[in-house]
């Protein structure tokens, strides 16, 4: 009977043992949490898990970068090149003709000053001006039997322009000898220009203009000649340029127009060209007429024999 009683005892000793043991099983995986985890994930530091979800700056930040913004993209556009409304500049105009009689001196001409002048910046500027055609006759010399001079003034009586123009007669021939210039640089005409700045402009020539006496020269095609300018001391070089010439002086006092005419292009020669080119064609027509006539009396004299 003992025997049988400490048999269940034994076996009630390890059912309890068996229900303990199982609790403690329950009790483990409760505290250690037994749940399926990957390895890598209860191996993660505690300290960058609570970085990552502590700092809302970051994370903010984040979505802002990687979240697609709904507004449309900035473009900046350049604006297109407005058309300039102003004109390019105009050649400058053609100078006209003018007429100027001193009695001593008969001159027709259109005359343009190409020349140097100084800006308001300091720098050295290049300048057209017209002589105008309706520019009044000065001082003039005229009783003078070897140099005569005609002068053409023109502006305001505070800056007169002058235009000077010296004939020198020598060995029966007329020519110009000098022209000279004064002109001042105003500021209506040149807005750029330095003021109460004052140019001297002069040409001495030999055989410009040259005419047999008692004859006008003429000349309409365009004569450039080189001036020599002074601005402020500096010497430079300028040019005037003239066409539709014509002038005479010393002319006699009763002259009333232009004496007979002494074109530029003439040469002393240019009436000799002419008769020996129609000298050597009348001679070559009567070789030609010559060799005709003795050939055809050739084939004349031979047809006579063949009967």
């Amino acid at each position: 009977m003992f025997n049988m009683f400490a048999s269940k005892m034994i076996i009630w000793l390890l059912l309890c043992g068996a229900v303990l043991s199982q609790n403690v099983i329950s009790l483990k995986d409760a505290q250690f949490g037994t749940t399926n985890l990957p390895i890598e994930d209860l191996t993660t530091p505690i300290t960058s898990t609570s970085t990552s979800t502590v700092k809302p700056t970051s994370s903010s930040s984040t979505s802002t970068t990687t979240t697609p913004s709904t507004e449309p993209p900035k473009t900046t556009t350049t604006p297109a090149p407005v058309p300039s409304t102003t004109h390019a500049p105009q050649p400058y105009p053609s100078p006209s003709v003018g007429t100027w009689n001193a009695s001593c001196i008969l001159l027709r001409m259109a005359a343009q000053l190409n020349f140097t002048y100084e800006a308001k910046d300091g720098n050295l500027t290049h300048g057209l001006y017209n002589i105008p055609s309706n520019a009044s006759i000065g001082d003039n010399v005229c009783d003078s039997k070897t140099v005569q001079v005609i002068q053409l003034t023109w502006g305001p009586n505070t800056s007169k322009q002058s235009f000077l123009m010296f004939f020198d007669n020598k060995n029966e021939s007329v020519v110009l000898s000098l022209i000279q210039i004064h002109l001042t640089v105003l500021t209506e005409d040149f807005p750029d220009a330095k003021e109460n700045q004052t140019i001297q402009l002069i040409h001495r020539g030999t055989e410009e203009f040259k005419a047999p006496e008692k004859m006008s020269y003429h000349c309409t095609r365009v004569q450039t000649l080189n001036l020599t300018e002074t601005v402020d001391s500096k010497s430079l070089t300028g040019s005037i340029s003239v066409s539709q010439v014509q002038v005479e002086a010393f002319r006699t006092t009763n002259a009333t127009g232009f004496s007979a005419v002494h074109d530029c292009d003439s040469s002393e020669t240019s009436d000799v060209v002419p008769i020996a080119v129609g000298i050597a064609l009348a001679a070559l027509i009567l070789v030609v007429l010559i060799s005709y006539l003795c050939a055809r009396r050739r084939s004349t004299s031979r047809g006579y024999m063949s009967f």
